[in-house]
This record gives structure tokens, C-alpha cells and sequence, in this order.
């Protein structure tokens, strides 16, 4: 003989099963987390199974947590086997975010107590030529921006190996604004070339105006956020007593091999832009 299955729970009663509220329910539903079993079709209540309360009181766990609701999505999509292994990378990341807010705290107090935060190379200074780029350009916060940092370079690369162009001095980033959780930048990813090249798409082509500019050399421990503050506010004292700051923006640049890189291994650059007094 079957079991009949248990009947289905309308909205509010699953809502004070899983102590979710309609608001939270609704939302999961419209983002595919927690579609109710069924809908009536001509009131168009939405109607759960008990069996669903399971999810929901994983779901709204995994909320407290800070997990964003596209990673939960996934992790509802995982078997349940796997789902172990999921939650300890976003564990790691928690603890990642976690120590660099750490960081960027102790920074910002060693910066009001006028301590140096790290001990920084030499800042160097250096003219920079006239250069024709390949760039990219993308609104980005700083938790996107890596990821962004890293497809564009690879585009770019793309483009300029399609027409058989040579590369030409290191790629580099300029920061045209500030990229932290709430400014998105810009920022304009860049790739010096010689020889005649076609843009394409979002791709455009410029030339980046001769400069002088104060740089310091990183390693890869140092690029990290928010130690990495440490050689923008070195590299800009320097350039503004030098001369003028404010007709370019900030940038980084790559001359090494970021992937063979270690951590103490030189990774990239710091540079401010100035004009000289004359």
C-alpha cells in the first residue's frame, strides 16, 4: 500500500516552520533557491512540501554565514556528498576577507599614529615614453577585480597575437578611481604594442602620454591588500615632491612573471605619475 504524501503547506505555514519570512521566501523562489512545490493557478499561492524545510533552514544558516545567494544556489545544486568540500572554500574565504579587514585596520592605525607600515625598496623614479596601448576599461569592486584584472589581460593578449603584433613594454593597470567594496574604479587595463593593430569589440586603442613617474618594486607578499597601500601612499609622497600629480592616474605594472612568481620574488610595480617642476 503507498504512503500518501503529506499535504502541502501553504506560505505562511512553511514561513513559520523555517522561520524564514514571506519577503525571504519569495526572494528564494524568484531566484530559483527554493521554488515552492506547487502554484496554484488561479490564486497563484505558492505552496511548499514538507519535505522542502530542509533546504530553507540550510539556506537561511547558510545566509548568516554571509554566503552570497548565487553560491548557495550552487552548493543546493551539489550532492550532498560534495556538499562538505564547498562549505570549507567558502570557509576559507570567510577567513581570507576576515584577515584582510584585520589588516586594512591595523593599517589604517599605524597610518594615524604616523608609523610605516612596512618596510618599502627604494622609490625609484623613471621618464616613460609616449606608448601606444591595447586597453580595456571595466567598472569593477574589489572583490571582482583579480578575476577582471586577469580576463582582460588575456584578451588583450588575444587580440594582439590574432594580428601578429608585437608586444611591447609590460602591461600595466591604471587605477582611474577608487576599487574597494563600494567605488568601482575605473580602472583600464593596458598592454603596450608596436606595429599596426585594428581594435575590436570593447577593445580600444590610444596612446598613453610621455610622463615621468615616481615606482617602487614589489614582491608578491607585499602586492597583497592591504599592504600594498603602503607603496601608493610612498609612491605619491614621492611624486608630489618631485612635481605635480593629478593629469594621470595611478597604476601597477607587471614586468615579471606573475605566476612563477613566490613570495618574496619581485611581482610588479607601484607607480604615480607626475610632472616635473620646471
Amino acid at each position: 500500500m503507498t504512503t500518501p504524501a503529506p499535504p502541502l503547506m501553504t506560505i505562511g505555514a512553511f514561513a513559520r516552520a523555517s522561520r524564514l519570512s514571506l519577503k525571504a521566501l519569495r526572494l528564494y523562489g524568484d531566484l530559483g533557491l527554493l521554488a515552492p512545490a506547487r502554484v496554484d493557478a488561479q490564486s497563484g499561492y505558492r505552496l511548499y512540501a514538507p519535505d522542502q524545510l530542509a533546504d530553507a533552514r540550510l539556506i537561511a544558516l547558510l545566509r548568516q554565514t554571509e554566503m552570497p545567494l548565487t553560491t548557495i544556489r550552487a552548493l543546493l545544486d551539489t550532492p550532498g556528498q560534495d556538499r562538505p568540500a564547498a562549505l570549507r572554500l567558502h570557509l576559507a574565504a570567510l577567513e581570507a576577507a576576515h584577515r584582510q579587514r584585520r589588516d586594512l585596520a591595523r593599517h589604517l592605525i599605524q597610518q594615524l599614529e604616523g608609523v610605516t607600515p612596512m618596510t618599502l625598496p627604494p622609490i625609484q623614479t623613471r621618464a616613460v615614453p609616449a606608448q601606444p596601448v591595447v586597453t580595456l576599461t571595466h567598472h569593477v569592486f574589489v572583490a571582482d577585480l583579480p578575476a577582471t584584472i586577469a580576463r582582460s589581460m588575456t584578451t588583450l593578449m588575444e587580440t594582439v597575437r590574432a594580428q601578429q603584433v608585437d608586444f611591447a613594454d609590460p602591461p600595466f593597470v591604471i587605477f582611474h578611481g577608487e576599487v574597494n567594496a563600494d567605488s568601482d574604479g575605473p580602472v583600464e587595463i593596458c598592454m603596450p604594442y608596436s606595429g599596426a593593430l585594428q581594435p575590436s569589440g570593447e577593445v580600444k586603442l590610444r596612446i598613453e602620454p610621455a610622463h615621468a613617474e615616481t615606482f617602487v618594486v614589489l614582491n608578491k607578499t607585499q602586492f597583497e591588500f592591504p599592504a600594498i597601500l603602503a607603496a601608493y601612499d610612498a609612491t605619491a609622497a614621492a611624486a608630489q615632491a618631485q612635481g605635480e600629480c593629478g593629469q594621470l592616474s595611478p597604476r601597477e605594472v607587471y614586468p615579471y612573471d606573475w605566476d612563477a612568481a613566490g613570495p618574496n620574488d619581485p611581482a610588479g610595480e607601484v607607480a604615480w605619475p607626475y610632472t616635473p617642476r620646471t
